[in-house]
């Protein structure tokens, strides 16, 4: 698979999220292999708990599941709701006025399409919980982690929501009603901001500012949006504004061979270095977190390029030898570089 070159499609993802919508499609009657080969996947690659996949994989995946559910749902609630429905409800959308508007009609919409996905926006003092539960049917012994779906449909909201007003709607806080999974460090770089498990409700809480927020997309934009999904959901989104975004955008165009640490990244930023870690911090984002990532996920993609050794990866990625990268990269996805590679090829 051709994962391309952009900086969004070199973006990694934990293969948690492969796994569980892999099995999915399983249950729902796809064949395994065939729908690994178009995601170009390999089953040692999602063996290991810690390894990556990149998102144009997932994407893959996901719209298997969606070809054989013939479900936006995946199949995971007792009523489907039938493709198609999401950018029906985005066409509307788009003509909304701001995000009060466009929260307010998502609500309506899929309370008269059923009652498999329920959605409520509650305002308490200065910020808004807008909630979103499922309701599951059971599959009887098959697994079904209903997180998959809700960790989905809240990633969904909010990248789209933003999406519609151009600009970051800056979340406070995320509520799920599921226990701390395994995967749980992903939600940094899925919601950048605090994360409670085990509520009484799934929610993402904002400030009730951006209510008033107008929605600044089109037609046309709306059209090469729906062409993307749902790859749109998983990339990186560039219209970012938060302090971690910035921060890893840097990081991302950032040449590891040379001094690329937080003092020359706060400086590019403008701000000191305490700054940025109190914002980090406050964002629930360390930076050493964020570089390693950003370090990780460009290795993975030089893999690609067969005439570099391991020594040649290890430099580009900000190693002077390739036993400490070896060390590392070992630490970030649980296998070496040298077995990532040969089961990624």
């Amino acid at each position: 698979m051709n994962s391309g070159n952009t900086l969004a499609s070199r973006h990694t993802v934990s293969n948690y999220f492969a796994r569980e919508h892999l099995a999915n499609a399983v249950a729902l009657g796809g064949n395994e292999r065939d729908i690994m080969a178009i995601a170009g996947l390999t089953h040692e690659q999602l063996k290991q708990p810690k390894a990556r996949v990149l998102a144009p994989q997932l994407a893959s995946i996901v719209v298997s599941c969606w070809k054989l559910s013939g479900d936006e749902l995946f199949g995971f609630t007792k009523q489907k709701i039938k493709l198609g429905m999401f950018s029906l409800l985005s066409e509307r959308l788009i003509n909304c006025k701001n995000l009060e508007g466009v929260l307010m009609y998502i609500k309506s919409f899929y309370t008269l399409t059923g009652d498999q996905l329920l959605i409520d926006i509650n305002q308490k003092a200065s910020q808004v919980h807008l909630t979103v539960n499922a309701n599951f049917k059971s599959r009887g012994s098959i697994s079904s982690p209903n997180s998959l779906l809700i960790e989905l449909l809240l990633l969904i909201c909010h990248r789209f929501s933003s999406w519609l007003l151009g600009q970051v709607v800056p979340l406070n806080r995320v509520f799920m009603r599921h226990s701390s999974p395994s995967h749980h460090e992903e939600y940094r770089l899925m919601f950048s901001c605090p994360y409670t498990f085990e509520c009484e409700y799934n929610a993402l809480v904002f400030d009730a500012k951006y209510l008033s927020s107008p929605v600044v997309r089109n037609q046309q934009d709306l059209k090469k949006y729906l062409n993307d999904i749902p790859l749109q959901w998983f990339k990186k989104q560039s219209y970012y504004d938060t302090c971690s975004s910035q921060v890893i955008r840097i990081l991302e165009e950032s040449d590891f061979g040379k001094e690329c640490n937080i003092d020359s990244i706060s400086a590019t930023l403008g701000i000191t270095s305490r700054t940025l870690r109190r914002r980090l911090t406050a964002e629930g984002c360390m930076f050493q977190n964020l570089k390693d990532n950003a370090r990780r996920d460009h290795a993975i993609n030089l893999f690609e390029r067969s005439e570099l050794t391991i020594s040649d990866i290890g430099i580009k990625v900000g190693f002077t030898e390739a036993a400490t990268f070896t060390r590392a990269f070992k630490h970030w996805t649980g296998v070496s570089p040298s077995t990532y590679r040969k089961y990624s090829s």
